[in-house]
């Protein structure tokens, strides 16, 4: 079992736990769009133990954060637990390297149903307006028939069910049989974003959808579409598609018996820039609790890619994908703990808190998978303009 790379200093509100209250003051003003990023140096590290457990008014384990947003009025960080038996969403507190960086487990929430949300939700993605509507997709479940299809959902800001948004049937599986179009189970919906005006919502499928190509291994990569929602009269209508290349698979030292490499996280730079996060896994088979992880973080563009919404398919079509430039690779960033040596399941980035100094900051965490031999592991990285 891993020890934490810093004292673990977790403060839970007890009266919070489990309550959805209004959480939030007045609307803020839209984010301006950051500047330019050069480059991404690691600064702090901090992990939570496996297999806690919040008390409250209803006990939860912790664990399974998929995604990161910022509550615009409290600053504090919104963490979206894939737990499909229990949605909920975990509220830290990340303060800067002063002494040390640490994070701080505040409380959480559950997430309501209501008429007409999914039967299940699978939580991957989260995003916060500024006037504090929560946004969360979901990967849907397609491990069993008849199948729950992903999905976008909106909460109000005082956690209320409010409407899923209409996702387009390119994405969406067959309720049974083969899966011949649409999303692929565990390669559906994983990040969400919100641009700084917030008018345009992103998301994307991990991989690429079933009629569009077949899946990354360490010979090739595969083509995921990043799917375009844009505000009209008080909600997200679906518009535009682009075509996101996705990195083949490093060949591990080993011959795997699961493996996957997708597109996992966004986070909006602007309008048309957003920083992209690729996860890739590979686990040998029997037992042998051999794995490796990878991680990359790139900066892309979708200026000059096709738009390719009209498109059921784009295998053997001819279209230009998003432009993307690497910034980070963690295999080989230099300060990290022994116990992440061969990484984690980082599924999750959003901006982190202030330096002293002014400069921002990035935050990463990863999915403990609710497993006795992984934590919850934040990374915190200074940017480089």
């Amino acid at each position: 079992m891993r020890k934490p790379a810093a004292s673990i200093c977790i403060f839970l509100l007890v009266a919070a736990a489990g309550s959805c209250a209004p959480r939030r003051g007045p609307s803020l003003p839209s984010r301006p769009a950051p500047a330019p990023i050069a480059g991404l140096d690691l600064v702090g590290e901090f992990d939570i133990p496996p297999l806690t457990t919040l008390d409250g008014l209803k006990p939860a384990r912790f664990g399974g954060i998929s995604g990161l947003a910022v509550d615009p009025t409290t600053k504090e960080f919104l963490g979206i637990c894939d737990d499909r038996q229990d949605s909920r969403i975990f509220v830290f507190r990340a303060r800067p390297p002063l002494s040390p960086f640490r994070v701080e487990l505040r409380s959480y929430f559950p997430l309501p149903s209501g008429p007409g949300a999914p039967e299940g939700l699978d939580p991957e993605g989260i995003a916060i307006s500024s006037a504090g509507e929560i946004f969360v997709a979901s990967e849907g479940i397609q491990n069993h028939e008849p199948r729950v299809p992903p999905a976008i959902v909106e909460y109000s800001n005082r956690v209320d069910y409010v409407r899923r948004l209409t996702i387009p049937s390119k994405f969406i599986p067959p309720a049974t049989g083969p899966i011949t179009q649409g999303v692929r189970d565990n390669a559906s919906l994983e990040s969400l974003t919100l641009t700084p005006d917030g008018q345009h919502l992103y998301t994307a499928a991990e991989a690429a959808l079933a009629q569009d190509g077949e899946l990354a291994d360490w010979k090739q990569g595969t083509i995921a579409r990043i799917l375009e929602f844009e505000q009209v009269g008080g909600t997200f209508e679906p518009r535009r598609e682009f075509a996101y290349p996705v990195d083949r698979l490093p060949k591990p030292d080993f011959t795997p018996g699961f493996f996957i490499n997708g597109l996992v996280e966004l986070v909006a730079l602007g309008d048309s820039e957003f920083l992209s996060m690729e996860r890739g896994y590979a686990e040998e088979p029997g037992g042998t609790g051999r794995s490796k992880n990878w991680l990359r973080i790139f900066r892309i563009s979708l200026e000059g890619a096709s738009e390719i919404s009209k498109l059921d398919s784009i295998a053997g079509a001819r279209v230009t994908p998003v432009r993307k430039t690497l910034l980070l690779d963690l295999s080989t960033v230099k300060g990290l703990s022994p116990q992440l040596a061969n990484l984690d399941n980082f599924e999750g980035m959003q901006f982190g808190p202030v330096l002293p100094d002014g400069a921002r900051t990035l935050l990463v965490v990863s999915d403990d998978n609710f497993s006795a031999r992984q934590r919850t592991a934040f990374l915190l990285f200074r940017i480089r303009e």
